[in-house]
């Protein structure tokens, strides 16, 4: 079913398939769950979307700010035909949609599928639990494939695979970041305090914000004292 809002003076249209994309739409357009980052998305130039799913926080960074760039990353094969689906609907073509995941290592990984759309996570390769190949990317590699210099924000959301990849990051993937928002899930013990510790250690101020109906998610706001 195709789905219209409005959003700060823009028509968004999605195709809303189940009770996820609905969840997730107001999560971003009606609570803007995101807002934190509101003041740097209307002037930024480039963005990662990590975790893009079908685009919906894509086209929020856009009605934000038209001129902006954004990178959406999504490597799951039916989500990823949303998200060009999604782009088209919209006649977006200043968003560069990747089939790619953000991960530790450039190179492939297994993607767990969840029964929704909105909870596929990756699994090492020997795990012998089921799941389909998708290409990785660390950030060092993402920023070299894409030619990227400054970022001046990173979206994540990525089901748990936050940890791996932060503490994966160089010093000068660190550097590379002006600000980063991150959905954190507490599948690792004292995983939140983990991020916040590896951001501050690295030149960061943060900020958390606890879902208010699940204490084990919550969004992470990190912006880099270091610009």
């Amino acid at each position: 079913m195709l789905r219209n809002l409005n959003f700060e003076g823009h028509k968004i249209t999605f195709e809303e398939r189940d009770e996820v994309d609905r969840s997730v739409a107001a999560e971003i357009f009606k609570f803007r769950e995101y807002r934190a980052a509101e003041p740097v998305i209307k002037s930024a130039k480039t963005i990662i979307d990590v975790g893009a799913h079908v685009g919906l926080f894509s086209l929020y960074c856009l009605a934000l700010n038209p001129a902006v760039k954004v990178i959406a990353l999504e490597p799951e094969p039916n989500n990823f035909a949303r998200l060009t689906g999604t782009l088209a609907l919209n006649s977006v073509t200043s968003v560069r949609a990747t089939p790619l995941a953000l991960a530790a290592k450039t190179g492939q990984a297994r993607l767990l599928l969840a029964p929704d759309s909105h909870n596929h996570h990756l699994v090492p390769k020997d795990d012998p639990g089921e799941g389909i190949s998708v290409k990785t990317a660390s950030l060092s590699g993402l920023r070299k494939q894409e030619k990227l210099g400054p970022i001046d924000l990173i979206k994540m959301d990525i089901e748990g695979g936050e940890y791996e990849v932060v503490a994966s990051w160089t010093p000068t993937d660190f550097a590379s970041v002006k600000n980063i928002i991150l959905e954190y899930h507490d599948t690792v013990k004292n995983g939140r305090k983990i991020l916040e510790k590896i951001f501050r250690e690295n030149g960061f101020g943060v900020q958390t914000f606890p879902n208010k109906f699940c204490r084990r998610l919550g969004f992470i706001w990190a912006n880099n004292k270091r610009k």
